[in-house]
C-alpha cells in the first residue's frame, strides 16, 4: 500500500504543477457541463497525465477518473482520480483546489491508499492502510474537540440545488446553530484532509462522486477519525453521502443528519 501511496504522491505533485501553471492564465478555457458544473482544459490535461501514468505503472488495475477516462481491468485495485477538485474555485481564480487520488482495495472492501495535493500551498496529504496519515511527510491527527458547540465543521452543496431532498439545505440549517461555525470551502477532498489534520472537526456532504471522497476517507481514518454514512452505516465510495469527524462529535452530527 505504501508503494501505491508513494507513486500517487509523485504523480499528484506533477499534475498539481500543471494546474498551477494554468491558474489565472488566459489560456485556461472554461466549459459548462451545467450552469453550476464547470470543466476546464486544465482538468483534462491533468486527467490525461494521471490516467496515462497509472495505466503505464499498473496496467492490471482499474482506473476511474472524473472527466471520463476509464479502464476496467477487474482486478483487486480501483483508482479513483479527481484531476482537479474544486474546478469552480479554479475557474474563478480562487486559490483553493487540489488533485485527489484514492485506491480502493476489493480484497479489503475499503479505500486502502490515498493522496491529496494542494499545489497553491504545496501541501501533500497522504495515507495508506495501517501506515498512518501525513502532511508533507509529518504525521497528522484529528482534533481533540469534544464539545460540538465549539466545533468548526464544513460542508458542500450539490450541483442540483432545486431538490429539497438532496440539496443539503435542511441539514445545513439544522447543524449551523449547534456549532461554532460552518465553512463551505468548495473542495470535498480538502475538507476531508482538513478534518484529518485538525483544522476542522467534522465534515458532511451529500450527492458526491467516488473520486471526490476516496482519497480523503483513508486519510481521515488513518489520522484517527471516523467516517460513515449519515445513519452511521459503513462508508463506501459508490454511495453518495459522507460524514467524517474527529470521532468525538460524530454521534451528535449523525443524530442531526439522520433526522433532518
Amino acid at each position: 500500500m505504501k508503494e501505491l501511496c508513494d507513486f500517487a504522491g509523485e504523480i499528484s505533485r506533477n499534475a498539481g504543477g500543471l494546474l498551477l501553471a494554468g491558474f489565472r492564465d488566459a489560456g485556461t478555457v472554461v466549459s459548462y457541463k451545467s450552469r453550476t458544473d464547470l470543466v476546464t482544459n486544465r482538468d483534462r490535461e491533468s486527467e490525461a497525465y494521471l490516467f496515462g501514468e497509472v495505466r503505464r505503472r499498473f496496467p492490471g488495475h482499474t482506473v476511474v477518473a472524473e472527466e471520463g477516462s476509464r479502464s476496467d481491468a477487474g482486478t483487486e485495485f480501483t483508482w479513483y482520480i479527481d484531476p482537479l477538485d474544486a474546478t469552480n474555485n479554479y475557474a474563478h481564480g480562487i486559490p483553493f483546489f487540489c488533485v485527489s487520488i484514492g485506491v480502493f482495495s476489493n480484497a479489503l472492501g475499503r479505500v486502502a491508499a490515498g493522496v491529496v495535493y494542494d499545489p497553491v500551498h504545496d501541501e501533500l496529504f497522504s495515507a495508506w492502510e495501517g501506515g498512518g496519515a501525513y502532511l508533507n511527510g509529518s504525521p497528522i491527527r484529528v482534533s481533540a474537540t469534544e464539545d460540538i458547540g465549539i466545533s468548526m465543521v464544513a460542508t458542500g452543496f450539490p450541483y442540483d440545488r432545486k431538490d429539497p431532498e438532496k440539496n443539503n439545505i435542511r441539514q445545513f440549517a439544522a447543524i449551523s446553530p449547534m456549532v461554532q461555525g460552518v465553512r463551505r470551502l468548495g473542495s470535498a477532498a480538502l475538507d476531508l484532509c482538513y478534518t484529518a489534520c485538525g483544522r476542522i472537526d467534522g465534515y458532511w456532504e451529500p450527492e458526491l462522486k467516488p473520486w471526490d471522497m476516496a482519497a480523503g476517507v483513508v486519510i481521515v481514518r488513518e489520522a484517527g477519525g471516523l467516517v460513515t454514512r449519515y445513519d452511521g452505516g459503513p462508508f463506501h465510495p459508490e454511495r453518495p453521502e459522507i460524514l467524517a469527524t474527529n470521532g468525538h462529535i460524530h454521534t451528535s452530527m449523525m443524530n442531526v443528519l439522520a433526522h433532518s
